[in-house]
């Protein structure tokens, strides 16, 4: 039996021949990759205090300093790279956080920050440019019933993923089905893009760890938590007597336009699919 790597000229090492592909396509025709000059319509971000913003263990973690100093929330969610290699997606969904999925649910965008290793130049993981693809391809199927054409690498996978999607635990299904009961009406697409730039700091556990123990434990243990609590005896004066207005260290104007502030930080911005025509040969 043949497989998608051989009919793919200089693919030949493209996951293993992207083991799913089928000869008669299931959800979509398949169709060439569209051509770099065609005019694309990108989605445009909002500004980035209005996204939900998720950073993905374990390189995302890098991203904690900058959006503490922007003073953006954010969550975890752990897309793994080698999941996506090995084609294992339905761990990939079963393994989703729920605040992700709930803010999916009810038309926010959220972006999924990340830092790439393996491709110093281009800067995209393969959890974006190859997990979100799938994640989104899926919650579209299935919570609006839309059938829309997934490209990894300039190379229609529709099939592909109409195979994986197919096989899907019914277990995973059920999971992702319970977030559509959140569905406002007018929200009828899934807005989840990556966030990514390059990192020379995998593999470095300890760097990534001393990020967490920084900014977000405190150092309290059992035996400690007491002994804080009854020397913070902050009252109600205090805290409005606090000075207000402190310019945080590296915040610049969140008003502006979110992809070229993010560009201003050094960071790409990857909507997926047919939008990223140019990074599919990014590791």
């Amino acid at each position: 039996m043949h497989t998608f790597a051989q009919t793919t000229t200089g693919l030949v090492s493209f996951e293993s021949g992207l083991s799913k592909q089928a000869y008669h396509p299931v959800c979509k025709a398949a169709r060439v990759a569209p051509d770099s000059a065609v005019s694309l319509v990108t989605p445009v971000l909002p500004q980035l205090p209005a996204c939900k913003h998720f950073l993905n263990l374990t390189n995302g973690v890098e991203a904690v300093p900058l959006l503490e100093s922007l003073s953006l929330p954010y969550s975890f969610v752990r897309i793994q790279s080698t999941w996506c290699e090995q084609q294992r997606f339905d761990l990939i969904l079963a393994n989703l956080d729920a605040a992700l999925l709930l803010h999916l649910a009810l038309g926010h965008c959220c972006l999924v920050w990340d830092f790439a290793s393996r491709n110093k130049k281009r800067g995209i993981p393969r959890a974006l440019w190859y997990g979100l693809e799938f994640v989104n391809y899926v919650l579209r199927r299935l919570w609006f019933q839309r059938c829309t054409d997934a490209w990894l690498r300039r190379q229609n996978v529709t099939s592909v993923f109409e195979a994986h999607y197919n096989d899907l635990q019914k277990t995973t299904v059920a999971k992702l089905r319970y977030y559509m009961r959140y569905i406002p009406p007018g929200v009828t697409d899934i807005q989840m893009y990556g966030v990514c730039k390059a990192t020379v700091h995998d593999p470095e556990p300890e760097y990534y760890r001393d990020i967490v123990h920084t900014h977000l434990w405190n150092g309290v243990t059992k035996d400690t938590a007491e002994q804080q609590l009854s020397s913070q005896q902050t009252t109600l004066s205090d805290v409005q007597d606090a000075p207000t207005g402190v310019p945080q260290l590296g915040r610049k104007d969140l008003g502006n336009d979110a992809q070229a502030l993010l560009a201003s930080y050094g960071f790409k911005v990857t909507f997926g699919g047919i939008y990223c025509i140019d990074d599919y040969r990014a590791m």
